[in-house]
């Protein structure tokens, strides 16, 4: 299958310190793919080459095809919607407002949003459950109910690319698994090329069929998670002992240290 997002050789640099160097991979259609490594590996940075938001200094990034760095933003935000790990605004837009204007990009220069966009922004919400927020103002809003909110925008912006920069960040237990439930059923069902940082390796094992992982900027692993999730890996990323474990049927879970058992 032809990958829906390709990344060739990407390298930048702060000013003169280098943070990425040659990064390579791609993501298909109906695939979440997991951006794992620790803090300052680079994991954001990449993101927001991906986006167009930061040039990189060498390589490229292809969506079907076409080369990103030649489309104009507007265009570019027709096909990725982006969660970043936090915002704040300088006005005070509603969480409703905050949702519709995922879909300005798709508007044109002098058109308002209609009473349909509005509706179907209100089902976004509904479906990961801040419709109650609607009226709140996003700037008042939990870091957790930002998040949910943020990502109720992107699915409403309608694109084939998801990015979401640590989405579970500022969640709690059951509203960490509830928001990826719906990142995952979406990318399925809609055919969705999904990138996604993560913190935690288990929520990666849990949701995503490939992984990336990075180490001090660098390519460390890629490919299915069957083949990346592995202690050697997690052991050289992360700088710890670990012990993953397999069950039948179930992805696999690490754990620390090599003692550690699952009953």
């Amino acid at each position: 299958m032809k990958s829906l997002l390709a990344v060739s050789g990407i390298g930048f640099s702060y000013r003169s310190k280098p943070v990425l160097h040659d990064i390579s991979f791609t993501v298909g259609r109906g695939t979440v793919c997991g951006l794992l490594g620790p803090n300052a590996s680079g994991k954001t940075t990449l993101l927001k080459c991906i986006n167009g938001v930061l040039t990189p200094k060498e390589g490229e990034v292809r969506v079907n095809g076409s080369l990103l760095g030649a489309m104009p933003r507007r265009q570019v935000a027709r096909l990725m919607a982006v969660v970043p790990q936090q915002m704040s605004l300088a006005f005070s837009f509603t969480a409703l407002q905050m949702v519709v204007m995922g879909r300005s990009a798709r508007l044109g220069a002098l058109k308002l949003p209609s009473g349909r966009d509005r509706s179907e922004a209100c089902a976004a919400m509904a479906e990961l459950g801040v419709g109650h927020l609607a009226e709140r103002s996003f700037n008042e809003l939990s870091g957790g109910e930002r998040q949910l909110v943020l990502l109720a925008r992107a699915l409403f912006q309608e694109t084939p690319i998801l990015l979401l920069d640590e989405p579970t960040s500022h969640l709690d237990f059951r509203n960490q698994y509830r928001i990826l439930d719906v990142v995952s059923e979406m990318t399925h069902a809609k055919g969705l090329a999904t990138l996604v940082t993560l913190h935690d390796p288990n929520l990666a094992s849990r949701y995503c069929t490939h992984l990336v992982v990075l180490k001090d900027g660098r390519l460390h692993r890629k490919g299915p998670r069957e083949t990346v999730f592995e202690e050697k890996t997690l052991r050289e990323v992360y700088g710890m002992e670990v012990s993953v474990h397999r069950m039948p049927g179930e992805p696999p879970v690490v754990l620390p240290g090599t003692g550690a058992a699952l009953s």
